[in-house]
């Protein structure tokens, strides 16, 4: 972004993602790792680039909500194409769909390309007078006044990648569920984001305290877990509803009440390279969710380790910041 500025980054990163989902057009291995690799690193830096665009466009008193009705988007888009993409694939064939998502990819490059003044960012030079292993070497250092919050952090990722995915397969495998009633459930879980990212930036905004508001995401990360082990062939369905609101509240509402309490605590021209740093940092949690989850539950058997090891982790998080936040 120092390079490029915010604009020529938005546009390189979504032209690099159209043009390596049009690599899977080649229906290889080779051809869909490869595609996979760059479409990732198209992926990965423009959610940074826009948590910083709407950090020092909102007025302070908003931030946390925009930060959250941004965010929303991703579920939204979610629940769009999964209704969406499948029937017209089916309709027109799978080329279509691939090509389909890469005009999207297009028209949102042109778009940034066009809108120039939206995507100006506050950014600080570089500092002169390092090596480039000098310089690598800082951009892995965790900074000292956000080591606790990006350990928070990491404890949320690692959750986030279980909660939406192996509550998924624990209600196929183990409780017995249809295909059609966990998919709602799945369903359920990011809808709940739609409503529950704004709610809590909102939160965060009135109370003041994004550790606060972390902190109750934490427990009901705690007792979602508790309750998801107890779901079996014969739970009334009418639960599921419940538990899946609190599924999408502890996997998919804490990403921006967390960029929130970061940007009080780094200056304006750092907070690009820092988000980027920061989500660099919790992709660490991401990557290593599901290997972690997977091998406990080949080891242990069940489900039931893994998601009460979570809870415990979740429990650990919300204690430390209520100590925090008093």
């Amino acid at each position: 972004m120092r390079r490029f500025g915010g604009r020529g980054a938005m546009v390189r990163l979504l032209t690099m993602m159209g043009g390596a989902l049009c690599l899977t057009l080649t229906a290889t291995w080779s051809g869909m790792m490869l595609a996979a690799f760059l479409f990732g690193l198209g992926y990965g830096p423009q959610g940074p680039v826009g948590m910083t665009l709407v950090t020092q466009s909102a007025q302070l008193e908003n931030r946390g909500f925009f930060l959250a009705i941004r965010h929303s988007a991703v579920p939204l888009a979610a629940s769009l194409i999964g209704r969406v993409l499948p029937p017209f694939m089916l309709l027109a064939g799978w080329h279509a769909g691939v090509l389909s998502v890469a005009g999207i990819l297009a028209l949102a490059a042109i778009f940034a390309l066009l809108a120039g003044p939206l995507y100006a960012v506050e950014s600080t030079p570089a500092r002169s007078g390092l090596t480039l292993t000098q310089r690598f070497r800082e951009l892995l250092v965790v900074p000292k006044p956000l080591r606790f919050l990006w350990s928070i952090g990491m404890v949320f990722a690692l959750t986030q990648t279980a909660v939406t995915t192996f509550s998924y397969i624990y209600l196929l495998e183990f409780a017995g569920l249809s295909a059609i009633a966990a998919g709602i459930f799945a369903s359920n879980l990011h809808a709940t984001a739609l409503i529950g990212r704004p709610l809590l930036g909102w939160l965060t905004d009135r109370t003041g305290s994004a550790t606060g508001v972390l902190a109750m995401i934490a427990l009901t990360t705690v007792v979602a877990m508790i309750a998801l082990v107890q779901v079996g062939p014969e739970t009334p369905v009418w639960w599921l509803i419940p538990l899946a609101v609190a599924c999408g509240i502890s996997g998919q509402c804490w990403n921006s009440v967390f960029v929130t309490a970061m940007s009080f605590r780094v200056a304006a021209g750092d907070l690009a390279e820092l988000n980027g740093r920061a989500f660099a940092f919790l992709s660490l949690g991401w990557m290593a969710s599901p290997p972690i989850v997977w091998g406990l539950i080949e080891v242990s058997g069940a489900y039931t380790v893994p998601l009460l090891g979570l809870a415990a982790l979740n429990g650990v998080a919300a204690l430390v910041l209520l100590l925090r936040a008093r």
